[in-house]
């Protein structure tokens, strides 16, 4: 029974988080090994909500693929932290974002990223942040990142835009 045909063999899909300055992935037996970078080809970003200390908390999720068409690596990061717009704003400079490496490191009590397209260190499309403004409602101060967050998702809506242009 000779069956030929076309297929593809998809990889493991493989979660990161962030946590204080490294790239961090649970181990199934346990324990987490930590990276300092996560480098392939840029399949996807999407925003999804998930459990973090019993809240439903919107995250970003950002797929990057092992370049030999191997395993999937989901970098899961705070939707409304500066990692990601650092990280977006970054990709949304590249014209055909594909061969990316992202690095974080430790800066003071944040984490920061420097994000590479094709070896090439990218820099902020955007240089006009939104500020987070505070305020008022019902007496208590609220912080507004409204605005802010409306540029992000306009980044990744651009960046998103190009890699579907690359895959066709």
């Amino acid at each position: 029974n000779n069956i030929m045909g076309l297929g593809t063999t998809t990889g493991n899909k493989i979660y990161l988080n962030v946590k204080d300055g490294k790239i961090v992935k649970r181990e199934p037996q346990g324990g987490e090994s930590q990276f300092s970078f996560v480098e392939g080809n840029l399949t996807g970003i999407t925003k999804r909500e998930r459990e973090f200390n019993g809240e439903r908390v919107p995250f970003w999720f950002i797929d990057i693929q092992d370049p030999d068409g191997g395993d999937i690596y989901t970098m899961a990061i705070n939707y409304r932290s500066g990692l990601a717009l650092s990280i977006f704003n970054s990709l949304a400079s590249a014209e055909d974002p594909t061969r990316i490496k992202i690095e974080v490191f430790k800066h003071g009590d944040f984490t920061r990223a420097t994000v590479y397209n094709r070896g090439e260190k990218l820099t902020w499309k955007y240089t006009e942040i939104p500020p987070t403004e505070e305020v008022n409602i019902g007496g208590r101060t609220v912080k507004n990142d409204s605005n802010r967050m409306a540029l992000v998702e306009k980044m990744v809506a651009e960046i998103v835009d190009r890699i579907k242009m690359e895959m066709i």
